[in-house]
């Protein structure tokens, strides 16, 4: 049998391309647009990822000019098993031939999102299978669908989500929702999985050293906010343009420390608004958050908002 998800999108292929309530920006990006960026994080860069100062042997790969197979992968984003065709994420990165000092892939992806994958462990790589998708297949009689996926909006058909996630040209194909930086009591609550669109860049880097740029102060009551940091934010947030850009930036323009405060801040952490869905607010209700959880990590937006980060020294 096929899965519910299947019904609700053959229509949208039907007619030939994403509905007509998407974006702009999102209707019009050519659906045979398949190039990923690639490239080492730069020793001592500081900034962000679309600064050319911090690539080094940057190369586009073209999704195309590589040996795409067809296979049945299992789509954490589709909650069903769909026929791809495409690529291994790790063959790409093989191609590329990363160098031994690297260990971790910051996956970009075009929406903002940062997802890290430690990319040299075997085990996890089994696990999550990230399959880089060029076309799909929703049904065993209809034809391979070259650059277009369906969207991905909110589990409730009623709703009429303002922020649909929107595939052009490739889609990461992951198998499951964990995250291994997430711990396992909070996956069921976050998966950064779920929230990325196609992906656009890939950057490799020491995972030390990277996360060695946001240890800014010793305190550990700070210190326990930078690990908060890495296990709920750094998915979708960045500090000082470094990281992701898929919500708003820790620090610049505006320190959130200083916008949000005390009790303020726990309850933006740990419940949703009332319109988030009207509002396209996709951030999860963090419920496993403490107001102890809370204070920890504002100690650490404010340590990040009055220090500069580390250079990056892998």
């Amino acid at each position: 049998m096929s899965p519910p998800f299947l019904s609700s999108v053959l229509a949208l292929f039907a007619i030939g391309g994403p509905a007509a309530g998407a974006p702009p920006s999102q209707r019009s990006a050519p659906p045979d647009r398949a190039t990923i960026e690639i490239w080492v994080r730069r020793p001592n860069a500081t900034g962000g990822a679309d600064s050319a100062a911090v690539r080094e042997r940057a190369q586009q790969i073209a999704l195309d000019d590589l040996p795409l197979t067809d296979t049945q992968r299992s789509d954490v984003q589709y909650s069903g098993t769909f026929t791809y065709r495409g690529i291994e994420l790790a063959e790409i990165i093989d191609k590329f031939r990363p160098p031994a000092s690297t260990d971790l892939a910051l996956l970009h992806f075009a929406n903002g999102m940062q997802i890290p994958l430690a990319f040299r462990d075997a085990e996890l790589m089994g696990r999550l299978s990230p399959f880089v998708a060029r076309g799909m297949r929703l049904a065993p009689k209809r034809p391979m669908q070259i650059g277009r996926f369906p969207k991905v909006g909110r589990p409730d058909p009623k709703i009429v989500d303002p922020r649909p996630i929107i595939f052009a040209g490739n889609k990461l194909v992951i198998a499951e929702r964990a995250h291994p930086d997430v711990p396992p009591a909070n996956r069921d609550v976050l998966s950064p999985w779920t929230l990325a669109d196609s992906l656009s860049g890939i950057e490799l880097v020491s995972r030390a050293a990277y996360y060695a740029q946001f240890d800014v102060d010793a305190d550990p009551a700070v210190k326990d906010g930078e690990r908060l940091f890495t296990q709920s934010c750094q998915f979708c947030h960045g500090v000082r343009q470094t990281g992701a850009a898929f919500g708003w930036d820790f620090v610049e323009p505006t320190p959130i420390a200083e916008y949000r405060q005390g009790s303020n801040f726990f309850l933006h952490v740990r419940y949703k608004p009332l319109d988030a869905v009207s509002r396209g607010l996709r951030m999860p209700a963090l419920s496993y958050m403490s107001e102890d959880d809370a204070r920890s990590l504002w100690r650490w937006l404010k340590a990040v908002a009055d220090r500069p980060l580390r250079p990056y020294r892998p």
